[in-house]
């Protein structure tokens, strides 16, 4: 198995996640200090027609703003952590799951216009992933979590959502590259695949328009599936080296 991972990418996330965190919490500080400055500061703030204006409705303005804000970006911040920085990271646990498959087979991670691809014999497979915790069902591709008190006060959890449809969009994307960078007479076939990252996640999926595994059956699955008619072994091997070359033009460096 061949890995190629963009760890400037990864890390210039990682770092930008770290400051947006940052700043966040400092907007919703801001927020709290616009909460009480009326009476703090209702004196000094009174003797202008700003400080009027504030007395009266501004603060409350600049504290809800403030708390949307901070809450966005600390939303923004969070994932980047989680997705960049927290190991082991998304494609780690993918590129563990999949240890043990010949050099035919590619696993890119931010090395390519979709985010995870896995590439070989069996196809292409543009992959989403979740690192949820706890039971986990799918209904009509929508996550659903029983509610549960601790995770609600919990700062910039992960969302379930609907993993398919991304899955579904990011091969659609690189399908559409894929198609043109070849000059394809048709379009390249790229599979759409969730998997789920955490050892604690209890899947449960009743109905999905997409594969949903978690990331100990990832291999297996991948073994059972075979190459679509409409992709024959000339256009997936030239789709694999196009593949090479644009993840190594982004600097990303082949793991051993």
């Amino acid at each position: 198995m061949q890995v190629y991972v963009n760890e400037k990418y990864i890390a210039d996330r990682a770092k930008m996640g770290r400051r947006t965190s940052m700043i966040g919490l400092m907007i919703l500080g801001v927020g709290m200090v616009a909460t009480f400055a009326p009476g703090w500061l209702g004196a000094t703030l009174s003797t202008t027609p700003l400080g009027r204006w504030y007395m009266t409705t501004g603060w409350m303005i600049v504290a809800f703003a403030s708390l949307l804000a901070g809450f966005l970006l600390g939303q923004l911040g969070n994932y980047n952590v989680r997705q960049f920085q927290r190991t082991p990271r998304p494609d780690q646990v993918v590129a563990k799951a999949l240890k043990g498959f010949d050099d035919r087979n590619r696993l890119y991670a931010w090395a390519t216009p979709g985010d995870l691809i896995v590439a070989g014999p069996s196809g292409i497979f543009a992959i989403v992933t979740r690192g949820l915790t706890g039971k986990v069902t799918v209904v009509d591709d929508r996550v659903k979590r029983s509610f549960n008190f601790l995770r609600f006060l919990s700062w910039g959890q992960e969302s379930g959502g609907m993993p398919a449809n991304e899955a579904r969009d990011a091969a659609s994307s690189v399908s559409g590259w894929l198609t043109k960078e070849l000059s394809a007479e048709e379009a390249v076939p790229v599979a759409s695949l969730v998997v789920f990252t955490s050892d604690a996640a209890e899947l449960d999926v009743q109905s999905a328009s997409a594969p949903i595994l978690h990331h100990k059956k990832v291999k297996d699955y991948l073994r059972t599936q075979t190459r679509p008619t409409a992709l024959s072994k000339d256009v997936l091997q030239a789709a694999i080296n196009r593949l090479d070359e644009e993840a190594k033009r982004r600097g990303a460096q082949l793991e051993v």
